[in-house]
């Protein structure tokens, strides 16, 4: 279910509405045609231009954290590292070595999952 939160002008009060399925289909053809365009069917380049992607992740675990932490003796945040590391290092397309910039947290972090932070000469071992 998607949300549309519009305005008819500066002055007036935002309307929010929701939008049906054939609403957001023809939303995202106007919003295309209009790329189209102003861009003159991708002749004219969009020079400083930037395209904002933003990816929402959720962790389930079994237990509540305190039974998680109490009874089975695992760290939930290093579940979430682990996850949000290898998310990253596949958005960016580099090892997830290189995503983390103090040695404490790679020493910490290849600890807890080795496979993950490996070198390239250790993996090819």
């Amino acid at each position: 279910m998607w949300k549309r939160d519009r305005q008819e002008n500066l002055l007036s009060p935002p309307n929010v509405s929701t939008l049906s399925n054939d609403e957001i289909k023809t939303e995202k053809n106007k919003a295309f045609d209009l790329l189209d365009a102003l861009s003159r069917s991708g002749s004219l380049p969009i020079q400083y231009s930037e395209l904002h992607v933003v990816v929402c992740v959720t962790h389930c675990f079994d237990k509540n954290v305190m039974d998680t932490i109490i009874q089975d003796n695992v760290n939930p945040i290093e579940k979430l590292e682990w996850s949000t590391l290898l998310l990253a290092s596949t958005i960016h397309g580099v090892p997830a070595r290189t995503l983390l910039s103090q040695d404490s947290d790679r020493m910490r972090l290849g600890v807890s999952f080795p496979a993950l932070l490996e070198t390239e000469e250790e993996s090819e071992n």
